[in-house]
């Protein structure tokens, strides 16, 4: 599935692609307003990916703190328990090695899971970095193709991607 940004930028090729020529030149004549909002609404796709990034570390982190908790809350049975059977019985070394084991599987499952939701968000947000490098990278080559067929000065070329980065909400 493509996302919004990579579909716009193919608009934007078969844009360019499809200008009509100027004569006599390899240049080509596009309306600037339209080109320019297309950039906009790319900026704004990106800026949406980049919201759900966040949007996804956050409710991986919520996850995590969950996972966390719940081993605590095991560790605090564990522990309750293994006191409640060593006052109830004479086997107070069994009951203190069954809270020790179960404390320590509990502590490898933490671990575990700590793990895995680490790989996950690594994973996603590798992937939302690659496509936004992507898309990045796209757009530089459009722009540099758009600066040399249509002789455009770097005035009216002057576009920074920090500007766009900058409209980004930071939390």
């Amino acid at each position: 599935m493509a996302s919004e940004a990579e579909v716009l930028l193919g608009e934007l090729r078969d844009k360019v692609k499809n200008a009509k020529n100027v004569p006599m030149s390899a240049s080509a004549m596009l309306n600037r307003a339209e080109v320019l909002d297309m950039i906009d609404r790319i900026g704004d796709a990106l800026e949406e990916g980049i919201r759900e990034a966040k949007r996804i570390s956050s409710t991986s982190l919520e996850t995590l703190e969950r996972a966390q908790e719940e081993a605590q809350q095991i560790i605090r049975q564990a522990e309750e328990r293994a006191e409640f059977l060593a006052a109830e019985t004479n086997v107070g070394q069994v009951a203190q090695r069954q809270a020790k084991e179960l404390k320590e599987r509990s502590e490898r499952e933490s671990q575990a899971l700590m793990k895995e939701t680490d790989s996950f968000v690594d994973n996603r947000m590798a992937t939302f970095e690659a496509a936004l490098l992507n898309t990045l990278n796209q757009v530089k080559t459009m722009r540099a193709k758009l600066s040399d067929r249509s002789g455009l000065d770097a005035e009216e070329m002057d576009f920074d991607s920090t500007s766009i980065i900058s409209r980004v909400p930071r939390d």
